[in-house]
C-alpha cells in the first residue's frame, strides 16, 4: 500500500483505504496481554507491567480469510470510520444512518447489502482483529450483445473499503480485494431476477486508478460538468419547468429503462459488449434514503424537489438528483447536489439533437438544481459522464468539464470472456456503489 490510501475521504461512501479517526480509539481484535510481577525491596514494593500484542499474520498467510462480520464487528468498524466518512454528522448519528441505510431501501434490504472483513481464521468471533472491511450492494444489469440481444444478470457494487491506520502497509487491503474479486463472481447469482449471472463487479476510486487497477478493476471514463450553486437572488429556474416530486419518479424510471433497452437493443458494428446498471426507482429511493436521513439530521426537514422537467412527450430533458453532505451544513464547498441521471428523450431514440436548442432545455433544469444547491447549502452541482453532444450543451450554459484523475474512478472487474470489449452506457451518478 502506498502513502494515498491513507488520505481522507471526501465523498461519505468512498472505495479508497482510509485513515481511521484519531480520537476515540475503539477495541478492534483480540485483548491485549498483559503481565505484572511484584517484587519487594528494602524501599517498598514496585510492580512492572509489561504489555505484549499478538502479532499479526502475514498477509499471505493460509489462515486469513473473507467472512462477514458480527454485529459488534460491524458497529466497529461504523465507529472508526466515522471521523472519514461522516464528517456532516456526530459519531453516534452517522452510526445510526450506516445501520439505517441497512434496510432502508429495496435495493439494500433482504440480503441486497453484504459486508465483508479479512480476519484470521484462527480466531473466534469478536476476538480477532478486523484486518480490511468492505461492502457489496447486488445491482439489477442490463447486458446487450454485439447482435443486439437484451438479457438481466447481476452485478456487485463495492463500497466502504476501510483499513485501519495500525494495519496498514502490511499487504491487507490487496488480499482482501484479491479475494473479494473472486468471491462475486458467484455471488448472489441466482438472486437477480434474470440469468443465474454475475456479469461484473465495480467500485469507483478515491485513491487515482493504480491500486484498483493493479487488482483488475479497470478504469473506466470519469468525467463531469460542474456548475457554481445560485447567487442570492438568482432565479432558480424559469416558470415552465416542471419541479419532481418523489411521486413522479416512478413513471418516469420506467419510460426511461425502456428507451435504454431500445438503445442497447440495436445491433453495433464495433462488436462490443454492453452493459448499463437500470436507472430505476430502487436507485433513485437508496439515495434518497441516504439524503433524508441527512437533511432530517443536519436541517430538521427533507428535500421535496427531487429533479426537474422541461418539454412535452417524445422531446423532454429531465434530470433526477440528490443532495451529498461531506461537511457541515454551513461548509457548502465540501457539500453537492448531484445529478444522478439526466435524460434527453430524442438522444435516447437515437434522433439528431440540435445543440443550441439542447442548451436552452438544459439551462432551465440546471436553474433549478443550482437554486435547490443554495437552499440545501451545496456549493455546486456535477452531471456525471455526459455524453458529447449534452457536454458541448452544458458548456455553452456556463458548465465547467472536470476530468477526474483521483476521485470517484468508476473501475469494472468483468467476470465475462476473457478479451471481450465492454462498453458501459448511462455511467452515471445513479449508479455510484
Amino acid at each position: 500500500m502506498t502513502n494515498t490510501l491513507n488520505q481522507p475521504a471526501t465523498n461519505g461512501y468512498t472505495n479508497g483505504v482510509k485513515a481511521a479517526p484519531t480520537t476515540a480509539p475503539t477495541t478492534n481484535g483480540p485483548a491485549t496481554t498483559i503481565k505484572t510481577t511484584t517484587t519487594t525491596t528494602t524501599n517498598g514494593t514496585n510492580t512492572n507491567t509489561n504489555t505484549t500484542n499478538p502479532p499479526l499474520p502475514d498477509a499471505t498467510s493460509p489462515t486469513l480469510h473473507l467472512t462477514h462480520p458480527t454485529p459488534s464487528e460491524r458497529h466497529t468498524t461504523w465507529l472508526n470510520s466515522s471521523a472519514d466518512w461522516g464528517a456532516a454528522l456526530p459519531t453516534p448519528t452517522y452510526i445510526e444512518r450506516e445501520s439505517h441505510l441497512c434496510s432502508a431501501s429495496t435495493l439494500a434490504a433482504s440480503g441486497g447489502i453484504t459486508h465483508w472483513i479479512l480476519v484470521d481464521s484462527s480466531l473466534p468471533p469478536d476476538a480477532r482483529p478486523v484486518l480490511a472491511t468492505a461492502e457489496s450492494l447486488r445491482k439489477r444489469t442490463l447486458v446487450a450483445s454485439p447482435g443486439g440481444e437484451v438479457y438481466e444478470a447481476v452485478s456487485h457494487g463495492i463500497g466502504s473499503v476501510f483499513c485501519y491506520p495500525e494495519y496498514r502497509g502490511k499487504g491487507y487491503a490487496s488480499r482482501m480485494m484479491g479475494e473479494l474479486g473472486e468471491v462475486l463472481k458467484g455471488w448472489q447469482a441466482e438472486e437477480g431476477g434474470g440469468r443465474a449471472e454475475v456479469v461484473f463487479s465495480k467500485l469507483y476510486s478515491d485513491i487515482g486508478r493504480g491500486f484498483y487497477g493493479r487488482h483488475g478493476w479497470r478504469p473506466f471514463p470519469s468525467g463531469h460538468v460542474e456548475f457554481p450553486a445560485a447567487a442570492a437572488g438568482q432565479e432558480g429556474g424559469k416558470e415552465g419547468v416542471r419541479r419532481l416530486l418523489t411521486g413522479d419518479l416512478e413513471a418516469l424510471c420506467e419510460v426511461d429503462e425502456g428507451m435504454l433497452r431500445g438503445l442497447m437493443g440495436r445491433k453495433t458494428a464495433d462488436g462490443k459488449t454492453r452493459v448499463a446498471i437500470p436507472p430505476d426507482a430502487e436507485h433513485f429511493a437508496w439515495h434518497r434514503a441516504r439524503e433524508e436521513f441527512v437533511t432530517q439530521a443536519l436541517f430538521g426537514r427533507v428535500p421535496e424537489v427531487r429533479g426537474a422537467l422541461v418539454g412535452e412527450v417524445g422531446g423532454r430533458v429531465w434530470a433526477v438528483w440528490t443532495r451529498g453532505f461531506y461537511g457541515k451544513k454551513d461548509e457548502a464547498a465540501k457539500n453537492t447536489l448531484y445529478i444522478l441521471r439526466l435524460v434527453v428523450e430524442a438522444e435516447m431514440r437515437g434522433e439528431k439533437v440540435d445543440e443550441g436548442v439542447l442548451a436552452g432545455q438544459l439551462e432551465d433544469v440546471v436553474g433549478v438544481a443550482r437554486g435547490e444547491a443554495r437552499e440545501w447549502g451545496c456549493g455546486r452541482v456535477e452531471v456525471w459522464n455526459p455524453s458529447a453532444t449534452v457536454c458541448g450543451a452544458l458548456e455553452k450554459v456556463g458548465g465547467t468539464r472536470v476530468e477526474r484523475e483521483k476521485e470517484g474512478i468508476a473501475s469494472v472487474m468483468w467476470y465475462g470472456k476473457e478479451g471481450e470489449e465492454v462498453e458501459w452506457l448511462a455511467n452515471e451518478k445513479y449508479a455510484w456503489c
